[in-house]
């Protein structure tokens, strides 16, 4: 039986104001905090802990942790593939006075800031697994609610620039999070709970406010995820949503494999003494590489109508990154390589996520819709610890191989947007 599509639920567009924007940015700066901060430091550092290894160990140790760190984030990406599109398609379905997507934001952030608390006090491999997936659980439906309010409440003509906040709130977010941990020189035990309470502090402005969305109408509705038009086998029939989903999918995954073990890359590779200083150093430039560009890539987008040429070209600056790596014989060397790639993805970033919202079939299933869409950039990341971990393993602890398989992957993502028909 085909589910009736109540168009009452999608409010009339109006341009969101600045104030609406920072605080949107300033939410997403949290949640990105509060998910690649462990996912860049914490839980590497906390699996060698865990394994009896320091951070300067041998080969082959560090071969082990990278197994552990990939078998760990795997199991996360699993909670990722299940929870964006069932927390998406939730918040759907979710009516009262304080409207479709603000619960899920809020429960979504407490149910991650406890699993990060929770992460502290974790000894074994086995209990960092747990925690960290209850987190990804809670990233769920924070990320999943945050995305579709892009949908929700942004107008097609903001959308590059309200995308390009949200990929500058994950530089932030990652500055802050590395900045505080090694400012303060936070262990795992201290630097969870305090990663827990800015993620908390950093929601609430946007989560108080009135004008976050407008409040839905209290009415029965049918809480079945039979097929509809948001399920995930129509969609991806659908042929623009298809392609933009294997774009983001290929694009993410190359840019996954290419940072996702720098601190190893560091260490081992280039052979430098403090890892976790040099890591701080590639993130700064990372950040400020993204911060020059995501804002105005996204207004851009916005001002000349188009999303393809800005997604192809950032593309290939991430593969023009990922050859700079291989040729990376120096700390320097590095951070130029990060920095072009930090430009690249900030580019990307800031136009990916309105193209996302353009090719989306229906509106009144936005947040499920994207919650499929967002596999693509939250699942790749996830799983690209392990493959990376195989690649390096089967090339005998080289890099080379690792950096070359990101570049072609960016490469191909970045042209597979060509043929998307909706969009210019």
């Amino acid at each position: 039986m085909t589910e009736r599509i109540d168009t009452r639920i999608v409010p009339t567009m109006k341009r969101v104001n600045t104030s609406w924007c920072l605080t949107f940015g300033l939410a997403w700066t949290g949640v990105w905090m509060a998910q690649l901060t462990p996912f860049q430091y914490l839980l590497p550092v906390q699996i060698n802990e865990t394994l009896g290894s320091a951070i300067t160990t041998d080969e082959t140790s560090w071969r082990s942790s990278v197994l552990h760190f990939g078998i760990i984030s795997g199991l996360s990406a699993v909670c990722l593939a299940v929870g964006l599109p069932l927390t998406g398609a939730l918040s759907d379905r979710t009516r009262g006075r304080f409207g479709r997507r603000r619960p899920w934001i809020v429960i979504g952030g407490v149910v991650l800031a406890f699993a990060l608390a929770m992460l502290a006090n974790q000894h074994t491999t086995l209990g960092i697994a747990v925690w960290w997936c209850v987190a990804m659980l809670g990233f769920c439906a924070a990320a999943a609610s945050l995305t579709a309010l892009i949908k929700d409440r942004v107008p097609h003509e903001q959308r590059g620039t309200v995308s390009g906040w949200m990929s500058m709130a994950q530089a932030a977010g990652l500055i802050v999070g590395l900045g505080s941990v090694a400012i303060f020189a936070l262990t795992a035990d201290t630097a969870y709970p305090v990663l827990a309470v800015l993620l908390i502090l950093c929601l609430l402005p946007f989560t108080l406010s009135r004008a976050t969305e407008p409040a839905t109408i209290n009415r029965p509705v049918s809480l079945s995820l039979q097929p509809s038009s948001g399920s995930a086998i129509r969609l991806l029939m659908h042929h623009d949503f298809r392609w933009a989903m294997v774009g983001r999918v290929t694009v993410n995954f190359g840019n996954a494999l290419a940072t996702c073990l720098l601190i190893y890359f560091l260490q081992f590779h280039l052979r430098i003494e403090d890892p976790s200083q040099a890591l701080l150093v590639l993130t700064v430039a990372y950040i400020v590489s993204v911060l020059s560009v995501s804002v105005l890539g996204g207004w851009l987008s916005d001002r000349y109508g188009r999303r393809k040429p800005f997604i192809v070209g950032s593309a290939i600056l991430q593969t023009l990154s990922a050859v700079m790596f291989v040729f990376s014989e120096s700390l320097w060397a590095a951070t130029a390589a990060v920095a072009v790639i930090g430009a690249g993805y900030g580019c990307y970033m800031g136009i990916d996520q309105a193209l996302g919202a353009d090719v989306l079939p229906d509106a009144n299933h936005s947040g499920k819709e994207l919650g499929i869409m967002n596999i693509a950039l939250t699942v790749p990341p996830a799983v690209s610890p392990l493959f990376a971990a195989v690649i390096v393993e089967l090339f005998d602890g080289s890099f080379t191989e690792l950096f070359i398989s990101a570049g072609i992957l960016t490469l191909l993502g970045g042209l597979v947007v060509l043929r998307i028909r909706s969009v210019n």
